[in-house]
C-alpha cells in the first residue's frame, strides 16, 4: 500500500492500461461475431408473391349485426300479456269508469258490431293494432276485404291478406221475392186404373192461355212443370152422403225437381222464390240476387268448382251448401235490421 500512495500515478497508468487492453479484446470479440449477427440483413431475399389470406369471420359477424339489428322486445307474462312497455315509452293506461287507471290489456274497449261480443284490447296489442285509435275495429291494415273485427272473430291474422275469413260470412239476407204462379186441376177423364191414358185439364191463372188437356209426362205449355203421377181419391161428403172426388195429380219442377200436388178443382200456388243477398266484399256492399236451388259464386273466388246452392229460404234466414258439403244460414244484417246473426249448420 506504502508503494501506491508513494507512486499513485503509475498505479493509476496501469490500471488505464489494463482497462484499455480489456476494452480491445471486447471489440475484437464483437467484431469477429458482426457477419454472424446481420447474417439475415445481407442474405438474398427470395420473392414470394403469396398473399395470405384475410380473416372475414369479424367482417361477416358485422354484416350480420347491421342487417339484424338488435331490437327491444317487450316481455310477456301469464296468457301472454306484456309485463311492461318499450325501453324509452312507458306503459299505456286508460282511465276505467271507477276513475282509476288500468292497463289497457286488461281493459274491453270495443265490442263486435255483428255478435255484441266483447273484443279484449290484449288482442289488437297483440297483433301491433292502435288500440286508442277509435276506428281500429274496422280498420283494414292487409286489405283483404276484412275488418280487424272480421278477423278476429273468424281468429284470423289481421296483418295477413292470405289469413283471412271465408268469404261467404259476408253474405247477409236482404230480401226474399216470391213470384206467383197459380195452377188448377180442373178435370179428369179415363181409367183411373190405366193412368197413362188419362186426359188432365190444367188451367194456369197467372198466363192468359187456353185450357190444356195433358197426359202423364207432358209439361205444362210455357211453364217448366211436367205431370208425374196421377192417384184417384174420394171422400164421404156428410151433407149430402155422396162421394166426392178428391184425386191428386202430381207435377215436378223440371229445373228443381221439386213436387207439387194439385188437388181436384183446388187452386194451387207454386211460387218462385228468390233471395237478394247483401255482399259486404268488398266495399260498397253488392247485391247478389239468387233463385232457389240454384248454384251461385263469390268474387273473389274463382274456381269453378268452388259454388254455392241456395237450399232453402224463409223469411228469417237462407240456408246455403257450401263448396264442401256444409250448409250455412245467413241471416239479416243485425246492424241493420236487429236480426241475429249467421250461423254454421250441420253437415247433410
Amino acid at each position: 500500500m506504502n508503494w501506491i500512495k508513494k507512486r499513485y500515478d503509475q498505479f493509476l497508468l496501469a490500471l488505464l492500461t489494463v482497462a484499455l487492453l480489456a476494452c480491445a479484446v471486447l471489440i475484437f470479440l464483437r467484431v469477429q461475431s458482426f457477419g454472424e449477427r446481420f447474417s439475415d440483413a445481407v442474405a438474398t431475399v427470395i420473392p414470394n408473391n403469396k398473399v395470405p389470406p384475410v380473416p372475414l369471420d369479424r367482417i361477416d359477424q358485422a354484416k350480420e349485426k347491421l342487417q339484424n339489428p338488435p331490437e327491444w322486445t317487450n316481455p310477456v307474462g301469464a296468457e301472454d300479456k306484456p309485463v311492461r312497455g318499450s325501453l324509452f315509452v312507458s306503459e299505456h293506461y286508460i282511465i276505467n269508469p271507477a276513475g282509476t287507471p288500468e292497463k289497457p290489456e286488461y281493459t274491453d274497449l270495443y265490442n263486435d258490431t255483428l255478435t255484441g261480443q266483447k273484443i279484449p284490447s290484449r288482442w289488437f296489442l297483440s297483433n301491433n293494432l292502435p288500440l286508442l285509435n277509435p276506428k281500429v275495429q274496422f280498420d283494414d291494415p292487409d286489405k283483404d276485404g276484412f275488418t280487424n273485427e272480421d278477423e278476429f272473430r273468424a281468429k284470423t291474422d289481421p296483418n295477413n291478406k292470405d289469413s283471412h275469413p271465408p268469404y261467404y260470412t259476408k253474405l247477409f239476407l236482404k230480401q226474399i221475392i216470391r213470384i206467383q204462379f197459380r195452377l188448377i186441376f180442373n178435370s179428369w177423364n179415363g181409367d183411373p186404373k190405366k193412368p197413362e191414358g188419362i186426359d188432365f185439364q190444367i188451367n194456369t191463372l197467372d198466363l192468359r192461355q187456353p185450357t190444356e188437356f195433358l197426359k202423364l209426362g207432358q209439361t205444362v205449355p210455357n211453364t217448366k212443370f211436367k205431370l208425374d203421377k196421377f192417384e184417384f181419391k174420394e171422400v164421404l161428403n156428410p151433407s149430402t152422403g155422396e162421394k166426392t172426388d178428391v184425386s191428386e195429380l202430381t207435377l215436378v219442377q223440371t229445373e228443381t225437381n221439386e213436387p207439387i200436388v194439385l188437388v181436384l178443382t183446388k187452386v194451387t200456388n207454386s211460387p218462385d222464390v228468390y233471395g237478394v243477398f247483401d255482399y259486404e266484399w268488398p266495399q260498397p256492399p253488392q247485391d247478389i240476387k239468387v233463385k232457389k236451388l240454384q248454384d251461385f259464386g263469390l268474387k273473389p273466388e274463382t274456381d269453378k268448382n268452388k259454388l254455392y246452392k241456395l237450399v232453402d229460404i224463409k223469411d228469417t234466414e237462407a240456408v246455403i251448401r257450401l263448396p264442401d258439403g256444409s250448409t250455412y244460414a245467413v241471416v239479416r244484417d243485425p246492424r241493420k235490421s236487429g236480426a241475429v246473426m249467421a250461423r254454421p249448420q250441420d253437415k247433410p
